[in-house]
């Protein structure tokens, strides 16, 4: 038996792919042999039932000619009493049902577009490449991630080992929406949020391209998570915790509705709105400082905006939702947000590293 297995596979319709002729047997001379002839078949109701096959004689006049089936008539054009058969040695038989459990391994992963080869390695692991890219993912797989490995897999297949990038970012990055999702109930209180979303600022979004290491801006001010947008410039985000209300409430935990109509930001809430605003005043100050320009080359403090991070909005409804448009619209230059659409826009952005979806 053969270190490994390779197939060549070609679809043929949506729901069928050919596999190329395997051969079992050829005789010494090498003008006669025998092959399979098989055909991925896809039946999502029963993923096992998925190969079916035939046994074909081929012949050929001599070893620079394409082989041919042996012709004849076909099995329905036979009469009773006409027999039909091919005798299988023992070694035949052995390679057949080798062949046949690969190729029902195959099957169970369903037809692939397009024309792909798949190496079944002693392993028992499916792997859908050619033999030079089978070593470099196998090592991959070993954990070998030396700098060589990668440059060799982005030479030899540049689209894979892009994949195989993102399939890793998004593991890493499902376990940090795993952890937020886990502790946005708790009351961890703001540093350990602090330093949640220090090591993973990335949740902010993509119209973040870094992160100022500094973040004081004076000797008044010092900033949550200074952060740098596309176009060069500053943005404050200021976290809170996930635990605060957004609107204040009464003594009963219950709204507190301003002439009976309205919901009114919590005192925290305003307070964090105050201090972003502060921070903005701050930051302007220092925009022609030398100091600043000297440290921060190419980051400018020009209208500076601030986000805020507070509270909750998982139980909100159509109230809720309103007021917090209108809060939202009557500020300047400082948005707010709750944790739970924070959470939304991670997950949103997990997803553009989904494999499945590249």
């Amino acid at each position: 038996m053969s270190n490994s297995d390779r197939y060549k596979m070609t679809s043929t319709s949506r729901i069928t792919s050919r596999i190329e002729d395997i051969e079992l047997w050829r005789s010494e001379n090498e003008l006669t042999r025998r092959v399979i002839r098989a055909e991925v078949v896809e039946n999502p109701r029963d993923r096992k039932k998925s190969i079916k096959f035939a046994l074909v004689h081929q012949r050929r006049a001599n070893t620079s000619q394409e082989w041919a089936d042996l012709g004849g008539p076909g099995l329905n054009r036979l009469r009773a009493g006409d027999a039909v058969k091919m005798q299988l040695d023992t070694t035949q038989t052995r390679e057949l049902v080798r062949h046949l459990l690969n190729l029902y391994e195959i099957g169970e992963g369903g037809v692939r577009r397009g024309t792909t080869v798949l190496e079944i390695a002693n392993e028992d692991e499916v792997i859908r490449t050619d033999v030079n890219r089978a070593r470099i993912i196998k090592k991959l797989l070993e954990g070998e991630h030396g700098e060589e490995i990668w440059n060799a897999l982005v030479e030899e297949d540049p689209g894979l080992a892009t994949k195989i990038s993102l399939s890793r970012i998004y593991g890493e990055r499902k376990e940090v929406i795993q952890e937020f999702e886990d502790n946005i109930s708790k009351e961890l209180g703001e540093e350990y949020w602090q330093k949640f979303f220090l090591k993973n600022h990335w949740i902010f979004g993509s119209s973040y391209i870094g992160r100022i290491g500094e973040r004081r801006i004076n000797i008044k001010s010092t900033l949550d998570h200074p952060l740098i947008t596309e176009d060069g410039h500053l943005e404050i985000v200021e976290i809170k915790t996930p635990e605060f209300p957004f609107w204040k409430l009464q003594r009963d935990g219950s709204y507190f509705l301003y002439r009976k109509k309205y919901l009114v930001p919590h005192v925290e809430l305003q307070c964090a709105i105050t201090q972003g605003e502060n921070y903005i005043l701050e930051t302007e100050k220092e925009m022609d400082s030398k100091a600043w320009a000297e440290s921060h080359s190419g980051i400018y403090l020009i209208k500076p905006k601030c986000l805020i991070v507070h509270g909750r909005s998982n139980d909100w409804k159509g109230v809720e939702s309103t007021a917090f448009r209108l809060l939202n619209d009557s500020l300047h230059g400082t948005t707010v947000i709750t944790f739970d659409h924070l959470l939304l826009r991670a997950r949103q952005m997990v997803e553009l590293f989904n494999p499945k979806e590249s």
